[in-house]
């Protein structure tokens, strides 16, 4: 009897072992995903950020001139 419990003891660890390897894994992968997306997003920002005080100031792109010659 026993045994069985010491066995099942050790089943009970692996099984615990098992979940917080996984739970470590996903907190591993949300985080990285975290960074990508804070990355992703902070290039977008700064760029829109550009682009809305450009317009409020008021600059245009330069029409390129024909050349009649």
């Amino acid at each position: 009897m026993e045994e069985i419990i010491y066995q099942l003891a050790l089943i009970l660890a692996q099984f615990e072992g098992a979940n917080l390897t996984l739970t470590a894994l996903k907190i591993s992968h949300l985080e990285q995903l975290n960074s990508k997306i804070f990355v992703l997003l902070s290039t977008r920002f700064s760029r829109l950020k550009i682009d809305h005080l450009i317009k409020r100031i008021g600059i245009t792109r330069k029409q390129k001139r024909q050349s009649y010659f």
